[in-house]
């Protein structure tokens, strides 16, 4: 008797593109994922991240790329830390005192005796009218100075504090608007979150 394997999404996605144009897929693949660059759009996939949703698995075998699985812990020590002001739009450039491009920027108090380091940051997107959700894990090389603050912005990746966000997501690509939420975590410690509202138009540009 034959077994009959269960193709991933992602994989049968591979499958329907190969068979539309095979040409398009034996296109560049620039994470070195298995999914070809031109068809990372189409999954929602981040062309330069073989892990997009940050789960450990490679987007090609994973089930679901861009929906992680939780790492929160239910349970932990309180909190030395908190979040406070978190942006998904309006955003303003800290150096230059101009608008920035829509990001999702997550302000972070420690209220601790010693700098906070080493901590998971878990967030979701949750498309308003289609229902479709993104949820990715982090774990920012940001460190939260003691009785201090820092900012987390997940954006082009390119300045320090910055992480790079998913250019193929539903932030950017739906239209609609999005419930955000933003966990955060360290090591032995109860997690904090915070909800915020997108409003309708995508992810704006700078002005």
């Amino acid at each position: 008797m034959k077994t009959i394997k269960t193709l991933t999404p992602t994989l049968a996605a591979l499958l329907l593109i190969g068979t539309l144009s095979p040409a398009l897929a034996a296109d560049t693949d620039t994470d070195g994922d298995g999914i070809p660059d031109i068809s990372e759009p189409l999954l929602h996939t981040d062309p330069m991240n073989a892990d997009t949703d940050g789960d450990g698995a490679n987007d090609l075998a994973d089930s679901d790329p861009v929906n992680a699985p939780s790492p929160i812990v239910a349970d932990g020590a309180a909190a030395t830390y908190r979040i406070g002001e978190t942006l998904v739009e309006n955003n303003i450039d800290p150096v230059a005192h101009k608008d920035a491009p829509d990001h999702l920027e997550i302000q972070v108090f420690n209220d601790g005796p010693t700098d906070l380091t080493g901590y998971t940051l878990f967030y979701t997107f949750t498309d308003n009218d289609s229902g479709a959700t993104e949820a990715t894990i982090l774990h920012p090389d940001v460190t939260i100075p003691a009785g201090s603050e820092a900012r987390i912005h997940i954006d082009e990746g390119t300045a320090p504090g910055h992480l790079r966000a998913n250019p193929n997501s539903i932030y950017v690509t739906s239209m609609a608007g999005k419930h955000v939420t933003a966990t955060l975590q360290a090591d032995g410690m109860a997690a904090v979150t915070a909800t915020v509202e997108k409003g309708p138009g995508g992810a704006e540009q700078a002005d």
